[in-house]
């Protein structure tokens, strides 16, 4: 199995790039094929949940987290990309950039809201730009469709700082969760 998908299964997040706050892909030798191949699989969420940063979260994580969070509504911008991709649609950004109308600052604003706030998601791997980067195609709830949530969520709150206490603090957690 994945390493990534083993430490996710187990931990429940982790960060793309080295930081103080949380465990990062390299902190714990993965690399973006790992990456790559999760999303493809629809074994991993990527959002920028925790501090707006690249986050990934594995399926229970995501589950748990939007079952906990409020949503929160959208923005303009954040609308008009929705809006493409809220029927089943998935595109990359060049296409959504074009097609929503907006400029650079607005699609970039919009985009990083539906990331922070689980709208939206890496379906699946784009076009590969170099070793360690590539595109994505978005999409809304077809991520969900792809990768049900594997049992009823009960004690949401409760079980996902089960998880996420290993490596995260009550403050951590609070703030990812909206306090609760």
């Amino acid at each position: 199995m994945n390493l990534l998908l083993k430490y996710l299964q187990k931990y429940g997040i982790l960060l793309c790039n080295t930081n103080p706050d949380l465990p990062a892909l390299e902190d714990i030798g993965c690399g973006w094929g790992d990456v790559t191949e999760l999303i493809d699989r629809q074994e991993l969420f990527y959002c920028k949940a925790f501090r707006k940063r690249t986050t990934y979260l594995s399926k229970e994580t995501y589950y748990l987290l939007k079952e906990v969070r409020q949503k929160k509504p959208l923005t303009p911008s954040a609308q008009r990309i929705y809006a493409i991709l809220e029927n089943g649609a998935e595109a990359e950004t060049g296409f959504l950039k074009a097609v929503s109308g907006l400029d650079g600052k607005a699609y970039r604003e919009g985009v990083d809201f539906l990331l922070q706030n689980l709208y939206v998601t890496a379906l699946r791997n784009g076009k590969l730009l170099n070793e360690s980067w590539s595109t994505f195609l978005y999409a809304a709830a077809e991520w969900e469709k792809c990768a049900p949530a594997a049992v009823p969520i009960e004690n949401a709150s409760e079980r996902l700082w089960e998880i996420l206490s290993q490596t995260m603090t009550e403050r951590q957690f609070r703030s990812l969760t909206g306090g609760r």
